[in-house]
């Protein structure tokens, strides 16, 4: 972040745009503080409108530049783009400076990259959200990408359902609003992929494949999954977003234990259906895996046919020796 914004509105392209945001008395840097807590979390779950759904994948309108813009614009027009601030906000240990040690803002100052001059972050530390892991940042071309900025309500899925028929000044807003953005493991980031909580858009017009909710889904770790389901419900309430009803089930499912004191993690019941659910996608889309699946069963049956035969001989061994050693007794009963 450059010089702090405590206003509207700023002097770049889409200045007028965030100045006619939602929640415009909430700062745009500030608007990571308009996370729902559970309860209010919940109860706006329930008042989202309905899914709407989109009729065509969105490489028919330019995939993420085409529907979304370029991506990290300096909405709010003070100077510096929006993966720096994010940057900013959520790392630790940040050097503004490419000087030996760690060099403040104010040190740093005009010594940054052309997207934000004042404040690039050079290397910093992330404690990650979703992993739990510490993530060393170093700006580079080979390896800026192990921090990535993630998109809570994926851009992708906001496209599928619903953002197809907003107008460009709000799809730039939501793709760059801090209530949206997290920093990340970059790995977590690319297995989250367009994924909500329960489904995932997927495939293309083109193939006659576009699904905008295929099972899937995908959740942080279970320490995370609380504030990850309320960050998840703020955004969609914030912009009107319609979610599917797997979506809006799996949301109200973590918030209700969250608020019931737990974590948000499915129990183990849920867990074993899930996992059924899982392994029955993966046998429909996958035709590869039902001849692993049917090789798998067939050595199990053929390992149950084998110790069934192997019981049988033992029972057939048993038999014969327990009928000679009457025989052998009734011999020795006429001998006598």
């Amino acid at each position: 972040m450059c010089s702090p914004v405590t206003g509207y509105p700023g002097t770049g392209p889409w200045a007028a745009a965030a100045a006619t945001a939602p929640e415009t008395q909430v700062p745009w840097d500030d608007r990571d503080a308009l996370v729902l807590d559970t309860s209010e979390a919940l109860a706006a779950l329930d008042s989202l409108p309905e899914d709407s759904p989109a009729e065509q994948s969105w490489a028919e309108g330019g995939s993420r530049t085409g529907w979304f813009g370029e991506a990290w614009s300096d909405v709010d027009g003070d100077g510096c783009d929006t993966r720096n601030e994010i940057l900013a906000r959520d790392l630790i240990d940040l050097d503004f400076s490419r000087a030996p040690g760690l060099q403040s803002q104010e040190e740093g100052h005009g010594e940054g990259a052309s997207v934000c001059p004042d404040a690039t972050v050079w290397s910093a530390t992330l404690h990650d959200p979703y992993t739990g892991a510490e993530v060393s940042f170093e700006r580079g071309q080979d390896t800026s990408s192990a921090v990535q900025i993630d998109h809570v309500v994926p851009l992708n899925y906001l496209y599928a359902h619903g953002a197809w028929q907003w107008d460009q000044r709000t799809r730039v807003l939501v793709a760059n609003d801090p209530l949206n953005l997290l920093a990340v493991d970059g790995q977590a980031n690319q297995e989250k992929g367009a994924c909500g909580p329960a489904t995932c858009p997927v495939g293309s017009t083109e193939t006659g494949s576009w699904l905008t909710d295929a099972d899937g889904g995908w959740w942080p770790r279970r320490e995370y999954r609380c504030e990850y389901a309320r960050r998840f419900v703020s955004v969609s309430s914030e912009y009107g977003l319609g979610l599917p009803d797997a979506d809006k089930d799996a949301l109200r499912a973590a918030l209700s234990d969250c608020l019931a004191g737990g974590d948000g993690a499915p129990s183990v019941l849920e867990q074993t259906v899930e996992s059924a659910r899982d392994i029955g996608t993966e046998i429909l889309h996958r035709p590869w895996y039902s001849v692993l699946a049917a090789a798998g069963a067939a050595l199990a049956g053929w390992g149950l046919v084998t110790r069934s035969l192997a019981r049988a001989s033992r029972r057939r061994t048993r038999t014969s020796s327990q009928q000679r050693a009457q025989r052998r007794r009734a011999r020795r009963r006429r001998g006598r």
